[in-house]
């Protein structure tokens, strides 16, 4: 194995053993938070996604030159026995390299998923427990409001009943209101009634006149 490839092979075992780190359940979201936002990280990461970039066409280079490999040997049957050994020889190592080159691929992907899912977590876990610090407070809040408010009431009785006469006034000013609006209401009615009688009035006041005037010639 030549030394590039012997390079993405270790990569290849030192990704496999950063997922096996990254799935293991006993390590918090927050102990990876602060792993993975290390000083030396936020150093480098403004250039990070640049760096995973050209490491993943690096990869993507050697797959495909794995593949021009794989398809240069393939269906190839030569008649000495020596040169169709060497022939299959270059093929399985042409296909190993196709392998090698595809998983550290794709483990690279897998790595940068599982990382940003993990900083996702945590950020979740910390707004929900801040919801729940001040869902607590305002509990706690309103508790203390309402001791308070029944302190002060057993303390003067009469300010309970004071509310109450307030509410009680304020639900009678409420219907006289209501009364006041359905007698306006009436009223406009009975407005409008009179006016209609009136206009028949006059239709036989003038009626009358004429027959009067009628009989009178």
């Amino acid at each position: 194995m030549t030394i590039q490839w012997t390079l993405i092979a270790s990569f290849l075992y030192l990704e496999l053993f950063i997922i096996i780190l990254l799935i293991l359940p006993f390590i918090s979201a927050r102990i990876w938070k602060y792993i993975l936002r290390f000083h030396l990280w936020e150093a480098i990461g403004e250039k990070a996604n640049t760096y995973f970039m050209v490491f993943l066409m690096v990869l993507v280079l050697f797959l495909l030159d794995s593949v021009r490999e794989m398809v240069k040997y393939t269906g190839k049957h030569p008649h000495d026995y020596e040169v169709e050994l060497q022939t299959n020889m270059k093929l399985y190592r042409s296909q190993r390299n196709y392998y090698i080159a595809g998983m550290a691929l794709f483990f690279s992907l897998v790595i940068r998923r599982l990382a940003m899912l993990i900083l996702a977590e945590y950020d979740l876990i910390s707004k929900i427990e801040e919801a729940m610090k001040k869902a607590l407070k305002a509990t706690e809040d309103l508790g203390k409001i309402m001791r308070e408010d029944k302190l002060e009431e057993q303390k003067n009785p009469s300010s309970g009943k004071f509310i109450e006469e307030i509410k009680g006034l304020e639900n009678l000013l409420e219907f006289k209101a209501n009364e006041l609006k359905s007698s306006e209401q009436n009223l406009e009615v009975l407005k409008m009634r009179s006016t209609e009688i009136s206009e028949k009035c006059k239709e036989i006041l003038e009626e009358i006149g004429k027959l009067k005037a009628k009989t009178e010639s």
